[in-house]
């Protein structure tokens, strides 16, 4: 009943005119230049976007503002949710498992956490905290693995990922004197990493935006300590990439400007003057290993580095003033070779996307919204076109985009529902429309599950206008045990 009321209300209102228009550069020459676009209604047919279908939504009414982790909780082959609240000390203070239909599966917690607990001397909104979903004793059940405000002390527990009973607990290696010292925007994360190549383990680490020496940390699927390693605080970064860079079998770990080998061991480190906001990890050139791209918070640059630790080709600072992200792909289809895109300053929306191998610039664009300087975290790569190309969900513009920042698909008269349920903003305050992109119904396209984690009411899940809606079995795949964004 939720659902159809929406709708209706939507179909009622006709459709929403949106003025689009946007400006990107293409190489051309070896030069760029800028273009620019008018407005979509006055460009060509096969220009102009197409409107994303609303596949389904999950009313969460009774839980509104939380993050969100996608997972198969109760082992029924079909895709549930993890919905928790930011405590004390960056851990989850409440937790909520809930089903594909958003029936509550269990409760954990202070349930009086109305909203997250702010972070740091500055009280910053919090970031997305230690909560995953993965079965990590390879039992065939889904567990819960998360932090949790005990006894005013963090603690680290495994539970059922049906019934939320605990499994296994342990005080958090994160600990109180990890955590103290003057800090803000901390982003505590955890990661599935095979260190062994065989058998999942949990990757923790602790940084505070250079406030505080970071911090890491593995355990075993028994919560056994492997290893842990400190630096300084300039080497951990927002968001780590975990891989196997060297081709050994095992993962080793990005953390930022550092990179550790499966048994903890420092490989190298990229001295830089604040931390990395973001990092990836692909396979681009043809020599031994992946490479590794690196984006540095405030001042830039962004590196391509080699398994070595060498800069294979780098943007200056006057080109990536904060480079906030990084995403590897292949964005552009008549390119060859994968693309890198830049979000390269900082919290506003402007794009460059380079050829992953050598760093040259191939286009630029910007986000198009009427809000001139809006707040885009956090952009997610989606495979919405097909399977071997990649696009942009700009959760400020609510649409997917191309590399040159074509505007492939968006909300069309879908966007006032969005609107209601997720009282989406555009401050760090309250961000825009986040998304996973997992494949979850038709083909093999990947959908977008749209959430806003601060004051969002729903859970919506868009497909392809041309998609059947038939839905799959669930894949619990690395994009959402490893989520890739810290809202």
């Amino acid at each position: 009943m939720f659902i159809a009321k929406k709708i209706i209300a939507i179909c009622c209102c006709g459709v929403w005119l949106i003025a689009m228009g946007t400006t990107f550069a293409i190489a051309q020459n070896n030069e760029t230049s800028e273009v620019s676009l008018s407005p979509l209604s006055e460009q060509a047919a096969h220009e102009k976007p197409s409107t994303m279908k609303l596949w389904k939504t999950i009313n969460l009414d009774a839980y509104p503002g939380m993050f969100v982790c996608p997972g198969d909780l109760n082992n029924d082959g079909r895709m549930d949710f993890l919905l928790y609240r930011e405590g004390p000390q960056t851990t989850p203070g409440y937790l909520v498992a809930v089903d594909h239909a958003g029936q509550t599966l269990w409760q954990r917690g202070d349930s009086g956490l109305k909203s997250h607990t702010p972070d740091g001397y500055a009280q910053e909104p919090a970031l997305r905290g230690i909560a995953l979903i993965y079965d990590i004793d390879h039992d065939g059940h889904s567990e819960v693995i998360t932090e949790f405000w005990e006894n005013d002390n963090p603690m680290f527990y495994i539970l059922d990922g049906a019934t939320g009973v605990t499994e296994k607990s342990r005080p958090s290696p994160l600990d109180l004197q990890v955590r103290s010292g003057r800090r803000t925007r901390c982003s505590p994360i955890g990661r599935i990493a095979f260190l062994d190549g065989k058998n999942p383990g949990i990757v923790l680490k602790y940084d505070a935006s250079k406030r505080v020496p970071c911090y890491g940390v593995a355990m075993d699927a028994e919560l056994n300590t492997l290893w842990e390693l400190h630096a300084n605080p300039h080497a951990m970064g927002h968001v780590p990439t975990v891989a196997d860079v060297d081709g050994d079998g095992r993962e080793e770990v990005l953390f930022g400007t550092l990179l550790a080998d499966d048994n903890g061991k420092i490989l190298w480190e990229k001295p830089v003057e604040k931390h990395a906001d973001f990092t990836a990890i692909a396979d681009v050139t043809d020599t031994p290993g992946k490479e590794l791209f690196i984006t540095i918070c405030g001042t830039g640059p962004a590196y391509c580095m080699s398994l070595q630790g060498e800069i294979i080709w780098e943007k200056t600072r006057k080109e990536v003033p904060h480079g906030q992200a990084i995403w590897v792909g292949n964005f552009l289809e008549n390119h060859s070779g994968l693309e890198a895109v830049i979000l390269y300053s900082g919290h506003t929306g402007d794009f460059m996307t380079v050829d992953a191998a050598t760093g040259k610039e191939l286009a630029r664009f910007h986000h198009y919204t009427v809000q001139e300087r809006a707040y885009p975290d956090f952009p997610c790569p989606v495979n919405w076109m097909g399977t071997q190309v990649q696009s942009l969900w700009i959760p400020v513009d609510r649409s997917v985009v191309d590399g040159q920042g074509h505007v492939l698909a968006s909300l069309g008269e879908n966007e006032d529902l969005v609107r209601t349920i997720l009282h989406w903003g555009n401050t760090k305050q309250c961000p825009a429309v986040q998304a996973f992109a997992l494949d979850v119904c038709g083909d093999e396209r990947e959908e977008l599950i749209l959430y806003q984690p601060y004051a969002g009411q729903g859970i919506l899940i868009f497909t392809q206008p041309d998609g059947n809606l038939r839905e799959k079995p669930y894949c619990h795949g690395k994009a959402a045990y490893n989520i890739r964004t810290y809202f």
